[in-house]
């Protein structure tokens, strides 16, 4: 069981892509219409910082822009908020 959980937590601690912490960036939603929070949405790990975070910063954009023509296509109230934004570091609850 010691074994289990520390194996467990050796790998979750690993990128599979040896790339540190320190570059990674996740990009989240709010939790429409829940409004619960936030959600993880992807992690960008794949490159150094810079861009990682230029790519995350790009879906945000996009993943946006879908949401507000999905709005205005389907009439959805004013009310109705969607946001993506993106952090520095891993998924955090």
């Amino acid at each position: 069981m010691r074994f289990a959980l520390a194996l467990t937590l050796f790998l979750t601690a690993c990128s599979e892509t040896n790339i540190p912490e320190s570059d990674v960036y996740t990009l989240y939603s709010s939790n429409y219409p829940t409004e619960a929070g936030r959600s993880g949405v992807a992690t960008f790990d794949l490159a150094k910082e810079p861009l990682n975070g230029m790519m995350c910063n790009e879906a945000a954009a996009m993943h946006q822009a879908d949401f507000e023509h999905r709005k205005k296509e389907n009439n959805w109230s004013e009310n109705t908020k969607m946001r993506y934004w993106c952090e520095k570091g891993r998924f955090k609850k």
